[in-house]
């Protein structure tokens, strides 16, 4: 059981820092977060920002009640963070591909139909959920949804990164004429 949580705790820590790095790497996030460590190869700056969060809220969770409460806390949260999350996302596929959705049947189907149903679901069930969750679990779902808008408009609006940059339109018509070919040949 140890061995297990260790390589959890492990794994969760690798994916998230490795995430701050090619972020800071890419300036949507410090620039800092894209540091090396000299020796050992490894993004330590993002790795003791995570360590340092991961300690204060361990820290911060010790006031929140049992152990089975904190968890049920936490899987509301997320499960309210990922309601939103495919609601952008079914969205975002209706909206980018808008173009090629009344070219045939199936893109009729798999990329305007389905992506939206799934989205408008995932936005009932966001919006069926919230008034059901106590004070924690809003502050925690939807405080660290807001507190990523952040970072977000800093670094779209006052840095300027590239990562906010729409891609210029011959790029983008590439992409959908790539998509042509792939129906073409499906």
């Amino acid at each position: 059981m140890l061995l297990s949580t260790v390589a959890t705790l492990e794994t969760t820590l690798i994916q998230v820092t490795r995430t701050l790095f090619v972020m800071g790497r890419d300036h949507t996030l410090p620039k800092a977060l894209g540091t090396v460590h000299k020796e050992r190869k490894s993004p330590f700056v993002a790795t003791m920002v995570i360590a340092v969060l991961s300690l204060g809220l361990f820290i911060g969770s010790q006031y929140l009640g049992t152990i089975a409460e904190k968890l049920a806390m936490g899987y509301k949260a997320i499960g309210i963070q990922i309601c939103f999350y495919y609601c952008l996302a079914g969205l975002s596929v209706v909206i980018l591909y808008r173009r090629q959705i009344f070219k045939s049947v199936s893109n009729f189907i798999f990329i305007g139909l389905w992506p939206l149903l799934g989205a408008l679901f995932m936005g009932w069930v966001f919006f069926q959920v919230i008034p059901g969750l106590n004070g924690p679990t809003l502050i925690v779902g939807l405080g660290s949804m807001a507190l990523g808008l952040i970072p977000m408009f800093y670094f779209w609006f006052v840095v300027k990164a590239p990562y906010f940059k729409m891609a210029p339109k011959a790029d983008r018509h590439v992409v959908i004429e790539e998509l042509d070919e792939l129906e073409a040949n499906l």
